[in-house]
């Protein structure tokens, strides 16, 4: 099980646990025998805990728009997507787009065969078939080591509810998201492509265009491959964009 992997089910059995613990406390409050209300708390915490796992992803998925393929450009970028898959056998997760002229993209995941991937217009108009196939790798390496689905549950339980209070969010995602999961996705996805060039092109233009998302919810901020909050968070257990690209060319 990787880092990511771990990292969501200690979400999910936290967050289960709150909710059992909570609801265990109003229900004998409010007369129930505590054997009784426990059991009806932990029941309460358990289903909880499996509705954050399947709907997650799809709640983040709402929250930051986008939509199915519509033409032939997208169409091309889904043969790509599939190429990829079948190549390294992963299986191949939906790919959605966002209507918008920035270059940026992210991955949602619950597991690896529940799973999307986003896409600007922008950086399908602006990226070559050999960068699009660089950042789409980077998004299945997201995908296939877990940290995708932690960080789909870490943006709908802690990024959504601490949106007003900057600094602590920052803090917490700083702590709750695995270290260095970007460049460990960057190396991951040269692996697969093996070509590294690909991908350092596409970093460095997404470089070029600015830290902007095309959806600003705050739940999602720190999913996107070139991540415009993440500029104020640790360095050294989450490298920048710049250190990334720099990694890149010593390949």
């Amino acid at each position: 099980m990787s880092t990511g992997q771990r990292r969501a089910a200690v979400v999910l059995g936290v967050s289960g646990l709150a909710v059992a613990s909570a609801a265990s406390a109003v229900l004998v409050v409010f007369g129930l025998p505590w054997p009784v209300g426990a059991a009806a708390g932990a029941a309460a915490g358990a289903a909880a805990a499996v509705g954050l796992h399947l709907g997650a992803w799809r709640m983040l998925l709402r929250l930051t728009g986008g939509s199915g393929l519509g033409g032939p450009v997208e169409a091309a970028l889904e043969n790509v997507l599939e190429g990829l898959c079948v190549s390294h056998g992963l299986s191949t997760p939906e790919l959605r787009i966002i209507h918008s002229p920035l270059v940026n993209s992210l991955a949602a995941a619950r597991t690896p065969a529940h799973a999307a991937i986003v896409i600007t217009t922008g950086a399908v108009e602006q990226l070559e078939r050999i960068e699009l196939e660089g950042l789409l790798a980077h998004h299945l390496c997201r995908i296939r080591r877990g940290d995708a689905a932690i960080e789909t549950l870490a943006g709908v339980l802690l990024a959504w509810p601490l949106t007003a209070v900057g600094w602590l969010r920052r803090r917490v995602m700083d702590r709750v998201l695995p270290p260095g999961r970007g460049l460990a996705a960057d190396f991951e996805a040269v692996s697969l492509t093996r070509y590294p060039p690909g991908l350092l092109s596409a970093l460095m233009t997404l470089s070029r265009h600015g830290a902007r998302v095309p959806s600003p919810t705050v739940a999602a901020l720190h999913m996107w491959i070139y991540d415009p909050d993440w500029g104020v968070a640790d360095a050294v257990r989450h490298p920048g964009l710049d250190t990334r690209i720099a990694a890149l060319n010593e390949l």
